[in-house]
């Protein structure tokens, strides 16, 4: 990187305006020259406080012709855009509003930037403002951790990650996955996979299920069948079926809300499903058990780093 004290370019060529507290602010002693062209007014204790990099770079001798006449500063170029700098600058510096990026895209160029330059007292609020894309966008929030060596912010999104068919094909893909290795995506498939499997099997042996009440005239007529854990149940088609379907879909996307799943509007509607059963409380009889269940198994699957 040439972030080094060099020779003077026009002042401000950019279209960016640097406001507050970055405008000629009373007190600055340095000048950081983005690479459009933007000059940002900077205090160097400030830098230096939470950057070594920026502390080691103040050291280096600064040449006499650093800045125009009218400017008495040293002038630092950077190559990050004029954009770029300002919100990174704006996750840590006092007497500014909180640079909070409106989208992911803003919030991983800001976060390449503060890495770059080693601030790492900010990770903490860079991780909160990721937290904000986990349901939107897991998987990019993913690579961006990944990218970095975060790997609690890695989990969490790959946990988002399982309520999407990831394995399926993509069209394309996010491009924060072209700062990542193979083998980290990779990691994250087999994860994935792995918790489909266990999702699946878990809905496949029913260990977690409680019957109906005796009242209930669909189960006592239906013929025993053996799951997956070899337990054999007397259960209704209807349920049967729900157990099935809904192993097929955790499969695909182990992290589903098992209670909003396509699967239990056509179970309860089967044909065979009786008075009894059609007016049950299936969130507490099978739903919320079975999610809890996923959940406890779930959590027992390691991500590979």
């Amino acid at each position: 990187m040439s972030d080094s004290p060099s020779a003077v370019t026009p002042v401000n060529p950019s279209a960016f305006q640097p406001t507050h507290p970055f405008d000629k602010a009373a007190g600055a002693d340095a000048i950081l020259r983005s690479s459009d062209g933007a000059d940002f007014y900077v205090h160097r204790a400030i830098l230096s406080l939470v950057s070594p990099v920026f502390e080691s770079m103040f050291r280096l001798p600064q040449p006499q012709d650093s800045a125009p006449e009218h400017i008495d500063l040293p002038v630092i170029d950077v190559t990050e855009t004029s954009s770029a700098l300002d919100r990174a600058l704006r996750v840590f510096y006092p007497g500014t509003y909180p640079a909070d990026p409106q989208t992911l895209a803003e919030l991983g160029e800001a976060i390449e930037v503060l890495m770059k330059y080693d601030v790492e007292c900010q990770v903490p609020v860079l991780k909160r403002h990721l937290a904000y894309h986990h349901a939107s966008s897991p998987l990019s929030v993913y690579a961006i951790a990944i990218r970095h060596g975060w790997r609690d912010a890695a989990l969490v999104a790959a946990r988002q990650c399982l309520k999407q068919p990831l394995r399926s094909t993509f069209t394309d893909h996010p491009r924060e996955l072209d700062g990542i290795t193979g083998s980290a995506y990779q990691n994250l498939l087999e994860y994935h996979h792995t918790c489909g499997e266990v999702a699946r099997n878990t809905a496949a042996s029913p260990t977690w299920l409680t019957l109906p009440p005796s009242n209930c005239g669909c189960h006592k007529a239906s013929a025993p069948i053996i799951f997956a854990n070899n337990q054999t149940l007397n259960v209704a088609a209807w349920l049967h079926k729900y157990l099935t379907d809904t192993g097929d879909i955790l499969a695909r996307c182990p992290g589903v809300n098992v209670s909003q799943a396509a699967s239990l509007n056509a179970a309860i509607t089967h044909p065979n499903t009786c008075g009894y059963c059609a007016q049950f409380d299936l969130l507490h009889f099978l739903t919320l058990p079975l999610s809890q269940q996923i959940k406890v198994e779930l959590d027992r699957v390691e991500l590979k780093f």
